[in-house]
């Protein structure tokens, strides 16, 4: 199970891990993007694969993507984490950092494994939050089943814990192939997200 993951170093070779798990679209080009710039700011990263290769650009084939491999995301995403944190490149730990249905996995896995901290992106679940999270959310976000109860958690553990909601977009702000991306928040996300991810 264990095929599925790509593993990034960072230029001096080692350091903290964090898994990338892709949005519902898949392992796309966007999310390899985005995890060989955060192994350039000092991480090991793992790029997960939830979908065994497949990758969507509508949204009727990321739907039917999610519904074929709901059942066995988790036990594969648990597997990446184990994986990642074996690397012999790894120190300090494995984090994890998730968009949408990404963000909606690590959420739960932060309840079972130890993930040191944890970054979604415009996800929510009714889950106890056993590690430090970091929630990216869009101010207007029709895929959100209850955005402001979790906002309402990640405020209520207190740091270093927090909710940033970003004025003026919507879901999949933050991925630079979508019409909703938003230049400005996507950026400010990624370095809250490095900044989080790199804390103690």
């Amino acid at each position: 199970m264990t095929e599925q993951l790509e593993i990034v170093l960072p230029p001096d070779g080692s350091g903290p891990g964090v898994l990338v798990i892709h949005p519902w679209w898949g392992r796309n080009q966007t999310v390899l993007d985005f995890g060989r710039r955060l192994a350039e700011r000092g991480f090991v990263v793992g790029l997960a694969d939830a979908f065994e290769g497949n990758v969507a650009t509508e949204r009727d084939t990321a739907q039917g993507l999610l519904e074929r491999y709901w059942q066995s995301a988790p036990a594969l995403l648990a597997d990446n984490v184990r994986t990642l944190a074996a690397h012999a490149a790894v120190t300090g730990g494995v984090g994890g950092l998730g968009f949408s249905f990404g963000g909606f996995q690590l959420l739960q896995l932060q309840e079972e494994l130890p993930l040191r901290r944890v970054v979604t992106y415009y996800a929510d679940r009714e889950v106890r939050l056993k590690v430090p999270v970091l929630g990216h959310f869009a101010e207007t976000d029709p895929f959100a089943d209850d955005q402001d109860g979790m906002i309402r958690k990640l405020e209520a553990a207190g740091p270093p814990s927090a909710a940033i909601v970003y004025p003026g977009t919507t879901h999949w702000f933050a991925e630079a192939d979508r019409p909703e991306y938003d230049a400005a928040a996507a950026e400010a996300a990624f370095e809250r997200s490095v900044a989080f991810l790199r804390a103690d």
